[in-house]
């Protein structure tokens, strides 16, 4: 009889879409160990939904209450508890302590005192925090522990291989839902100084569509191409096939630096503003400002440096590369779910 890992997480326009997109890389990584992975998903549900069936997670997508949960956890055979989410663990983690089940918690803010079997932050900067979880007994954290769906890993590292020419191919991403409008303000912010191609993901939860074809419009307008990508199936593809990337500092810095795509970067949520600074001082990102305290002048011209600065993009790439690999789900469920 399999063993059973319970998955919790959420997604919304609001939320996005990086905490169940992770999740799904612990989920296939328990599949191929042979265990029985449980997805319980909410927030958005028809979103989520959607998001799931197009992937072929089976998942159970509903808007679960703290006692539903327990209540999945609460079958025999489920040995561990994965839970992505401070506001789904704050009501969940305390009920449990007096339980056989593991718990394990993904975390992006930096300080949690919740009592719980490992905690993972698989932020470039988390290295330095395992006193920020004082509750937990096991502390993976780094991008070591670095969470890729398999439609990233299936390719090589270093699999993108940016290339200098007079008009470059360039990803516009601002996550699944992009909830302050940055993919419509950079298509209106992009320079005309060097024409490129523009490759435009608009993720499952994203909304303005109106303002998304006028800043196009005004895009082409000022010489370049623009192919706008509504919830692509394969982001991955269309990663190892860029030059450079425009994206916001979450997740999706992580699968860029796999990859080898160089970006420039920026904090569109709270919790994206420390590790976009110290990604910056590192080296592995350009830019790094918090988009909605910048001025259109402002960005502009980080995206102008950026796009004009062929070196810097070529040694920023080899910096980022050098901090990921595809092993960090594995080394996830090895130490802390299947341990």
């Amino acid at each position: 009889m399999k063993t059973k890992v319970v998955f919790r997480a959420d997604a919304s326009h609001e939320l996005g879409f990086g905490h169940v997109a992770r999740i799904c890389a612990l989920i296939e990584e328990v599949t191929a160990r042979g265990g029985e992975p449980v997805a319980l998903f909410g927030g958005d549900v028809r979103m989520v939904g959607s998001w799931a069936r197009d992937r072929k997670i089976d998942a159970q997508v509903k808007q679960w209450s703290p006692t539903e949960l327990l209540h999945a956890v609460a079958d025999p055979r489920v040995r561990t508890l994965v839970i992505d989410g401070p506001h789904i663990a704050n009501d969940v983690v305390p009920k449990l302590a007096d339980k056989a089940t593991r718990v394990v918690l993904l975390d992006d803010i930096g300080h949690c005192s919740l009592g719980v079997t490992a905690v993972v932050n698989h932020n470039f900067h988390a290295t330095a925090l395992a006193s920020a979880y004082p509750g937990a007994s096991h502390r993976l954290l780094g991008r070591r522990y670095l969470m890729l769906r398999r439609d990233i890993r299936r390719f090589q590292r270093g699999s993108c291989r940016p290339m200098s020419g007079a008009r470059l191919r360039v990803v516009v991403t601002f996550g699944g839902s992009d909830p302050v409008g940055a993919t419509a303000r950079t298509l209106r912010l992009v320079p005309s100084d060097r024409p490129l191609d523009l490759v435009v993901i608009a993720g499952p939860g994203y909304r303005d569509d109106a303002a998304l074809e006028q800043a196009a419009a005004a895009a082409r307008d000022a010489g370049h191409l623009v192919d706008i990508r509504r919830a692509p199936d394969d982001p991955g593809a269309l990663f190892v096939t860029a030059d450079a990337a425009i994206c916001s500092a979450g997740g999706t810095l992580g699968e860029l630096a796999y990859l080898g795509c160089p970006a420039v970067a920026f904090a569109i949520v709270p919790d994206q503003i420390v590790p976009a600074r110290t990604q910056v001082r590192a080296g592995l990102i350009a830019s790094g400002r918090t988009w909605c305290e910048s001025d259109d002048d402002t960005l502009r011209a980080d995206l102008a440096a950026f796009l004009l600065d062929d070196t810097g993009r070529h040694e920023q790439r080899g910096r980022a590369l050098a901090t990921a690999d595809s092993d960090g789900a594995r080394r996830i469920v090895a130490e802390a779910i299947a341990a």
